[in-house]
Formats: C-alpha cells, structure tokens, sequence
C-alpha cells in the first residue's frame, strides 16, 4: 500500500535510497542516521564483522558515516561523501551505534564498544571524543543511541546498564535514571531515545517491547505497548521518533522473530493508529546501476515471480522525522537502504464517480 490513510493521517510512500556497499554510494549494515541541514542525512554503517568459517572477528568491513542528500522526489539523491572508519583512535569507532547532529551541525557518533561519544563537523573532520559512562564502575556497558534536546544537553541509552544518561555538549555529566526490570522506569536494553520539541524524553525499551516516556529530567510520565504482533503490539523495539504533532514512531525489529519488521505509529497519548510495512517496489537509484551494469543479473530479476519480499523491511534499526521535509526516513538494515515516507499535511482524497 503505497499510500496509508488512517485517522486522519496520510502516509505517502515516496522512495528507497542505498544499497549494499563497502564504501562509496551505498551502506553496509547502517544501524542509524540523522538530519542536517539541506538535505543532508548522515548514516551510520556498522560495517561487516564476519568472514566465512571465523566464529567471531574485528574486521569492521565497511565501517563509515556516509553523507547523503537526499530531495523530495525518487533519483534525487547524492552520494557527498563518507568519513571515520573502523578502529579505537581518535575519530574512528568500532561499534557504530546512534548519531545525532547539534544547531552547529557538528555530528556525535556513539560506539557501543567503546562506550564513547566521538564529535565531528559537517564535514566529518574530528573535533573530539568523550565517555558516555557515569564512571568507571565495573559494570557491564554498551551505548547504544543518542539524542540532543533543545538546550543542546546529550542524553545516551545503555543496554547493558540499563539506564539512561544526560549530559552537557562537552560531556559533563548531569544526571542517569533506570536500572533492569520491567516495572515503570526500569529497562530491558534500552535502544533508541529521542527527545520531543517540549523536551520530554522517549525511550525504545527493546526486551520490555515497549515505549516509555519521561519527563527531561528522568521522571516517568507513561508507557505504551505490549509484546506481541497485533495492532499496536511491539516486538523488540530498536528506535524511536515524535513529529511535530506529537505522533510517534516506533521502529519494530521483527515480527515475532519473523524476519521483517514494522514502523508502528501512535498519536501522543499511545492509542495505535498504523503501521507501515516498507514499499520499495522499484529499486533505489543507486541499486539500479548496479542491475544496469550486469545485463545477465537484469535477466534473472525478470524470471523471478514476485520480488515482493524485497519491498518490505528486514530488520529495520533506525526511525527518524524530518521535520522540514514532512517526512519519515526508515533505516532498513538488512536492505542496506532508507526508505522514505511524506507525511502529507494537504492531501485531496480522489473522487470515485462510479
């Protein structure tokens, strides 16, 4: 479905941007992106960690922050460059997790293996880094997302610890809240978190297949969702968003260990109201060269029944609002794309005269 109306809501599909890649136009494994400005969206690639018949390796193939714009139509989307790579020196991260950018348009890249938060320019030169630990407490950490709230202070989810955390820009810490439970304000391996335009703050709470609400400070304020695959239900919840309406997104993992996920949309008082599945029916620009180029590999594609599975998510990691552009950005992992939804604020539903 191209085009979801629901409760007053209108979701247009507009397009997919990416492919599988090492470097260059396209991703490999991206787990997260962020809105500049003009445009711009910096993504996070994780990059491969695995070669055949090794159980478990630190090769970080592909690992990067890619720079993307990306316009309002389907092909009009450039490749601007990319920057970091795998590693433990400055500027460089292992386990690429969340990304954020600051009114200056400086970019925070947390790495889950380091537990750290590296800080760039627009432009990818590295300015610096700084723990995202309360203190060296021996206990077992990954930082997993990050978001900035109107005054600019850094909050960070850690799904080891189960907390979350606030920071100053410079990396001063403020204040933490959670700890592991399932009861309100207790965590499960918090993912995402993002913060809303009043400063309230949303957390994915991924085992507990939940979202919780708080308030800036780490007061409890609501919940919303349940395990399960049903309307309104979440299973492993991995990211999260609010639009300017107070609608929110939900980036849902999987289906109930079923290979693709959802984006489950809610209104700001929790009360379901749909869900998108992915609808890449045709390819990204990018993808289409890489057809283009191999005229035996166009061939096969036109003997295949459907491709319909390919439209869908695969694991979706990342959900984000661009609030300029009205729309929804999907970080569709295992696709290694983003696909695009306009939300449309005047939308005229066709007349039938039958």
């Amino acid at each position: 479905m191209l085009t979801q109306i629901a409760s007053g809501r209108v979701y247009n599909y507009s397009h997919c941007v990416g492919r599988g890649a090492q470097s260059g136009m396209g991703f490999n494994q991206p787990a997260s992106a962020a809105v500049g400005q003009d445009d711009m969206i910096y993504v996070v690639n994780r990059g491969s960690e695995s070669i055949g018949n090794v159980a478990w390796n630190r090769t970080g193939i592909g690992a990067r922050i890619s720079r993307v714009t990306i316009g309002t139509t389907p092909g009009d989307e450039e490749f601007i460059g990319e920057f970091s790579k795998y590693g433990s020196n400055d500027g460089e991260f292992i386990w690429g997790s969340g990304v954020a950018v600051d009114k200056a348009q400086n970019i925070y890249v947390t790495d889950e293996w380091l537990n750290q938060v590296s800080i760039f320019d627009k432009d990818g030169n590295f300015i610096s880094r700084w723990s995202a630990l309360e203190s060296e407490d021996g206990k077992d950490h990954g930082i997993a997302s990050i978001a900035l709230d109107q005054s600019e202070n850094v909050f960070v989810s850690d799904g080891r610890s189960h907390e979350i955390r606030k920071f100053s820009k410079e990396g001063k810490f403020i204040t933490s809240w959670g700890k592991s439970g399932s009861g309100e304000g207790e965590f499960n391996g918090p993912w995402g978190i993002t913060i809303d335009q009043s400063g309230s703050v949303y957390v994915a709470d991924h085992q507990n297949h939940r979202v919780q609400k708080f308030t800036n400070d780490g007061k409890f304020v609501s919940q919303f969702g349940k395990e399960g695959t049903g309307r309104g239900s979440l299973t492993l919840p991995t990211s999260v968003a609010v639009d300017p309406d107070g609608d929110v997104y939900v980036c849902d993992w999987t289906d109930n260990g079923y290979f693709p996920g959802k984006i489950q949309i809610f209104d700001k008082d929790g009360a379901f109201i749909t869900s998108l599945e992915g609808d890449a029916q045709q390819l990204s620009k990018w993808a289409q060269l890489t057809v283009d180029a191999n005229a035996d590999y166009a061939k096969r594609r036109r003997e295949v029944r459907t491709t319909e599975n390919e439209w869908k998510f695969a694991v979706p990691t990342g959900v984000l609002f661009d609030t300029e552009k009205s729309r929804l950005i999907v970080v569709d992992s295992q696709r290694s794309r983003l696909q695009i939804y306009n939300k449309e604020k005047e939308y005229m539903v066709p007349q039938m005269n039958l």
